[in-house]
Parts: C-alpha cells; sequence; structure tokens
C-alpha cells in the first residue's frame, strides 16, 4: 500500500511561495505561483490544485484545470483536443488503412465527446506538466510521486466527478516512470508534440554568427538587412508597462486571421491579467516603423531564461517575424546573459531549421462511458502520427508510448 496521498485544496485555496518556497522563483516561469495565479483568470477551466503528502507532509503540488462543458482552451481540454489536430497529430503521415479508420472516427467523436464532461487535466498553461515536488526532494522521492499520478489522479477525478481526465506535457525523463504506471491502469498514452528550446552557448552575437555555416549565416544576415532596409527598428521593453495598447490591437488581428476566440475585449483582459501577476516578468520585442508598432513578441523572463507567450504581426509588417522573432531576439538575450529560449510547441520545421532543439512532450488519457472506445482509438492514431512526425524532423524519443 503506498503512503502517498492526495487532497484536492478546496475552491479559492492556493498554494504561495510562502508556504511551498519550491514555487518561488522556480527554473521554469510556468511553474512560478504569480503564473498559476495567471492561469486562474482564466473564464474556460475552474482551477483547482492537487496536494500531494507523504507520511503527512506536503511533497508535491499540481495545479488541475476542470472544464465543465465544451468549449475550454484547445491543450488543456482532454475531450476537445482528442481527435483535433489543432492540439496535436498529423494524419496525413498515417498509414492508407490507418488514414482510412481516422477520418471514419473523426466524424464520430463530436457526440463522444459530450459524455466526457466534466473534465480534468493535470498540467497548467504553458503547455506544461505542471507537478511541482518540494525543495530537497531527490530523485527517489520524486519518482515516487511519479509513479502514482496516475493512481491519484483517477481518485481525483472520481471525487470532482470528471468523466475524463488527462495527465498532459511531461518530458522524456519524467515519462519513464508516468508512462508504465500510466499505462498500467488502462490510461491511454500519446505523444503530444515537443517544446523548441533555443540554447544559445555562444558569449556573444558576433561569436555566435560565427559559428553558423556560410548558408545559416548568409540567410541571417540577408533577412536583418531586409528587415533594416524595410524601415524597421526593434525596440524592446519591460515590465508592466510593456503589454501597450498596439500590441493588443496586433493581437486580436492575429486571433482573427486564425479562427480563435477572442475579441478585443478578452485580449486585453488576458494582458492585463498577465501585467497584474507576472508582470515584472514581462518583456516585449517589438518592430517599430515611424513610430508604429507593427509586430511584437511577448516572453516572460525567469533567470537565464526567456518563454515566447504570444506574438502578433501587422499585414505590412512583410519579412519581419523571422528576423524579430529569432535573430532580435538572439542577439538581445545574448547580450543580457539569456542561455535558453522556450518557443513552445508547433512550427517545428522552422524552428529546427533556427537552431532549437525539440524536446517531446508526452501524455496519458482516460475516458469512461459511452463513446470511450472511439476516443481511445483516435488518439492513440493522432499520437502515432506526432510520433512519427517528430521522427521526421530527427527526434526519436526513447520511451514507450504502448507500441
Amino acid at each position: 500500500m503506498s503512503d502517498l496521498t492526495a487532497e484536492i485544496l478546496s475552491p479559492g485555496a492556493r498554494p504561495t511561495a510562502a508556504t511551498f518556497p519550491a514555487l518561488a522563483a522556480p527554473a521554469v516561469i510556468w511553474e512560478d505561483d504569480r503564473w498559476w495565479r495567471f492561469t486562474e483568470r482564466t473564464d474556460l477551466h475552474e482551477v483547482r490544485y492537487l496536494a500531494v503528502r507523504e507520511d503527512g507532509d506536503l511533497v508535491a503540488v499540481a495545479p488541475l484545470l476542470v472544464t465543465r462543458e465544451a468549449g475550454g482552451l484547445l491543450f488543456y481540454d482532454t475531450p476537445k483536443m482528442t481527435g483535433h489536430t489543432g492540439a496535436f497529430g498529423a494524419p496525413e503521415l498515417l498509414d492508407a488503412e490507418q488514414r482510412a479508420r481516422w477520418e471514419d472516427l473523426t466524424v464520430r467523436l463530436a457526440d463522444a465527446r459530450q459524455g466526457q464532461y466534466p473534465s480534468v487535466a493535470l498540467s497548467v498553461f504553458g503547455s506544461h506538466h505542471g507537478i511541482v515536488h518540494a525543495e530537497g526532494r531527490d530523485a527517489a522521492g520524486r519518482a515516487r510521486v511519479l509513479a502514482e499520478l496516475p493512481r491519484l489522479l483517477d481518485e481525483t477525478a472520481e471525487v470532482l466527478g470528471c468523466r475524463s481526465s488527462s495527465l498532459l506535457y511531461a518530458t522524456d525523463e519524467q515519462a519513464t516512470v508516468l508512462g508504465p504506471a500510466a499505462e498500467a491502469r488502462g490510461h491511454i498514452p500519446a505523444v503530444l508534440g515537443a517544446e523548441s528550446v533555443m540554447r544559445l552557448d555562444a558569449p556573444d552575437w558576433e561569436t555566435y554568427l560565427a559559428g553558423l555555416t556560410s548558408r545559416k549565416r548568409s540567410r541571417v544576415l540577408g533577412e536583418l538587412r531586409n528587415y533594416t532596409a524595410a524601415g524597421f527598428t526593434t525596440v524592446v521593453r519591460e515590465g508592466p508597462g510593456a503589454l501597450s495598447g498596439p500590441i493588443v490591437d496586433l493581437q486580436v488581428k492575429l486571433r482573427a486571421k486564425y479562427g480563435l476566440p477572442g475579441g478585443h475585449e478578452r485580449v486585453q483582459r488576458d494582458f492585463d491579467a498577465l501585467r497584474e501577476t507576472v508582470g515584472d516578468s514581462c518583456m516585449v520585442i517589438s518592430a517599430e516603423r515611424d513610430g508604429e508598432t507593427l509586430g511584437f513578441v511577448l516572453y516572460l523572463r525567469s533567470g537565464h531564461a526567456m518563454y515566447g507567450r504570444t506574438a502578433g504581426f501587422h499585414e505590412d509588417a512583410k519579412g519581419v517575424y523571422f528576423a524579430l522573432t529569432y535573430h532580435e531576439t538572439y542577439r538581445w538575450a545574448l547580450a543580457h546573459g539569456v542561455r535558453e529560449i522556450w518557443y513552445g510547441l508547433a512550427a517545428y520545421d522552422a524552428k529546427k531549421l533556427r537552431g532549437c532543439d525539440l524536446e517531446a512532450r508526452h501524455g496519458w488519457f482516460r475516458f469512461t462511458g459511452t463513446g470511450a472506445t472511439e476516443l481511445g482509438e483516435a488518439l492513440r492514431l493522432q499520437g502515432t502520427s506526432e510520433r512519427d512526425r517528430l521522427r521526421g524532423l530527427g527526434y526519436d524519443s526513447t520511451t514507450s508510448q504502448g507500441d
């Protein structure tokens, strides 16, 4: 019998750095209690917290994103992301038989999804696993928690009355422990994509350029020349004041372009929440011409790392994306002691071409009742295709995905 137990904190109860020091200035911004306060501001999920104890001592905490009905954010809504290639998956890479089965399943998933709410995901915004271990826990202690986490989540889902659940965005290292434990309980594994991380080892911009192949160096310099010739200059603003009106407008236009929900009011609300929670960590790198902001990337800075949060570009900002998101960002980062830039999931070809490492993220899903079989089958095909996509990019995880 395991001596690990878990308690779902009551609504409104929250772990803080004062009571759980591991949440203070952690290595990863998504594990900062200020970021968890931002996550609480969402109106699409109910945020609860799971407190894990060993022999009565608090040894880990994790955020839970509860989706009461369909309509949660795609990357954290367990039923919604299943069968939805906007979340992950590349069904075009499946063989003919699998592809035919995928197409047959996906036209029937809408009804299957409806029976899976309420739903709970152990995860946090930033496409991060969310589990934070107490300070001083050794590798064996952390592994004990991970090995029991699928059981604890099953118990949590039952208490919350959730019909589906998921453990999302685990790293390869975590998956070596989580995977066998989750699959032993019947949870369905899936590769969810990869975090794209740029590691900057050069001491300065000139050394960085010198270390590139001649072809890559020529492309970088050419893109920067075009950027400058088009009249753009780069402006960097840090702190709460960086979240100004022009970038709100650009973000609204970007979301509209890609059919994402939320007009000006919602985007402004999100930016206000960022300012009020992690404002001190915000920095905006923008492309400006004649005093007008025509492109921006919003990062959160923590220690020696920067984390891409969102971006927006005006339709007149041709050729600005690569110059600003990569080259100008690298130049600033190298001059200010930043050694890692986290760009998130998706757009892997462009990120790998610019030098990012791809680090797989894994998930495990559990469905119950009507529609569970169809959802599970679609999920396996979806995860298989995402795994094959990453392999095609030269990434080959050694973690078992149940195949």
